[in-house]
């Protein structure tokens, strides 16, 4: 089983599949720390976008502790678009994540440092009413998370080279976040409040700010229920997100 899965995913690994990954709760915020060495975590769920069209996303993630402070994970994305006249359903940008861990914190400083990559390919050609282009983009970020229990909090800084399709010159997108957790708010239930935005590198500022909050429990030891909402604080931004995941942990 073990080596069904690993072959699957190092088969998803290849130049031409990337997403911006979201930790759960998080919509957007990663955290620093990879998954423990030789275990797995599958992640599935809906969510919900609305803008000028109204996106529904049923994805599935899958995540692997590759070395100790390493990490490998694949997102594929289904996406069903619907803005009234016109509708669409296809499959999204297809995603390959790596995080590393640098700096492992200690009890007298809680603080982690990582970096991940995210190669990011649209199984398919151009579409604009569901946010796809045939081109490749790449995602470079750094990640710090500290601990001050009862909270984590976490922040993340990336820069994504955008594909840029023929005949059209796209900016580049620089992104940043910002998430707190309050863990065991309850037992086995932890809260989730976040802040993030992206800009284009030129051409005309396209500032997206957004805030989100949400809620996580833990029904059993190897499973994880969570739901985060946000709304736009800026005007390019989504209307909204509404997102519903779980997870499964296995070695």
């Amino acid at each position: 089983m073990k080596a069904f899965l690993l072959a699957v995913l190092l088969f998803l690994f290849h130049p031409a599949f990337v997403f911006a990954f979201g930790e759960a709760p998080f919509l957007v915020t990663e955290t620093a720390t990879p998954i423990e060495r030789e275990s797995y975590q599958i992640d599935g769920g809906l969510q919900f976008s609305n803008s000028s069209t109204l996106i529904t996303t049923l994805h599935t993630t899958m995540r692997y502790g590759l070395i100790n402070n390493l990490e490998i994970a694949a997102n594929i994305p289904y996406l069903f678009a619907d803005n009234g006249p016109k509708s669409r359903n296809q499959f999204g940008a297809i995603s390959l994540m790596a995080k590393v861990r640098f700096i492992k914190g200690r009890e007298a400083l809680p603080l982690f440092i990582g970096g991940s990559m995210q190669v990011s390919v649209p199984f398919g050609t151009r579409n604009e009413l569901v946010g796809t282009t045939n081109k490749a983009d790449v995602r470079f970020a750094v990640l710090a998370s500290k601990e001050i229990a009862p909270y984590n909090a976490h922040f993340n800084l990336g820069y994504t080279f955008v594909g840029n399709p023929a005949g059209e010159s796209l900016s580049d997108r620089l992104h940043y976040s910002m998430g707190l957790e309050y863990k065991e708010f309850r037992p086995n239930f932890s809260l989730m409040g976040e802040l993030s935005g992206s800009a284009n590198n030129a051409g005309p500022a396209h500032d997206n700010w957004f805030g989100a909050v949400g809620a996580s429990t833990l029904p059993r030891s190897d499973i994880r229920l969570d739901g985060s909402f946000g709304i736009a604080l800026s005007h390019h931004a989504p209307d909204y997100i509404l997102s519903l995941r779980g997870s499964y942990f296995f070695n």
